[in-house]
């Protein structure tokens, strides 16, 4: 397989779901930056520290992964916004099993 030619990164806040959407529905390529010298201990192999990979998006062309980003984040705001609703919702449901 060749190598994609363009990456994008993916902030760690963004849900992995909508990140493996994106990939489905562009045609991306899903990787993972390569971590640090000093992310981890050489003697125990133990990170040093909270490490985690940041997500990376592979593509042919930049106009692809310019949309995929603009799918990403719309959609991480859709989910952010009904947080609130759901919330909401959820607290209604615990009130009305209490008061029985």
């Amino acid at each position: 397989m060749e190598e994609k030619k363009y990456a994008l990164r993916i902030p760690r806040a963004i849900s992995t779901g909508i990140v493996l959407e994106a990939v489905e529905k562009f045609g991306l390529v899903l990787d993972q930056e390569k971590p640090t010298d000093d992310a981890f201990d050489m003697s125990t192999g133990l990170p040093t520290k909270d490490y985690v990979p940041v997500m990376l998006l592979r593509g042919d062309s930049p106009e692809i992964l310019m949309a995929a980003k603009e799918y990403i984040y719309k959609k991480h705001e859709e989910w952010i916004d009904s947080l609130e609703d759901t919330r909401k919702m959820r607290r209604e449901q615990i009130l009305r099993k209490i008061k029985k």
